[in-house]
């Protein structure tokens, strides 16, 4: 769950820096410029935009609805190539 908060809290601080901070620091650094407000909007809907397909997509990914549905040879398969082993030879062994 740790894992979890850390990458949340990063990419949140990430995505509300350059919503919230670079707005700010385009002002100073854009003082006379005619186009500031135009790019500060863009920064803070980008920011946003991207903040929002984040979110979803992490939480979606979080708790899924519908699991991997694997067919039964693709399964005994794996159990192969990957433990080297039978999924049935345990079966009679007891």
């Amino acid at each position: 769950m740790s894992e979890t908060a850390v990458s949340l809290g990063v990419i949140c601080g990430f995505w509300a820096f350059i919503a919230i901070i670079c707005p700010i620091l385009i002002q100073f650094l854009m003082a006379k410029s005619p186009n500031k407000g135009i790019v500060q909007i863009c920064l803070v809907l980008t920011g946003v935009c991207c903040f929002i397909f984040w979110i979803v997509t992490f939480f979606a990914q979080l708790n899924p609805l519908i699991g991997p549905q694997l067919h039964t040879d693709l399964i005994r398969w794996i159990l192969i190539e990957w433990y080297d082993e039978a999924p049935w030879a345990h079966e009679h062994a007891k």
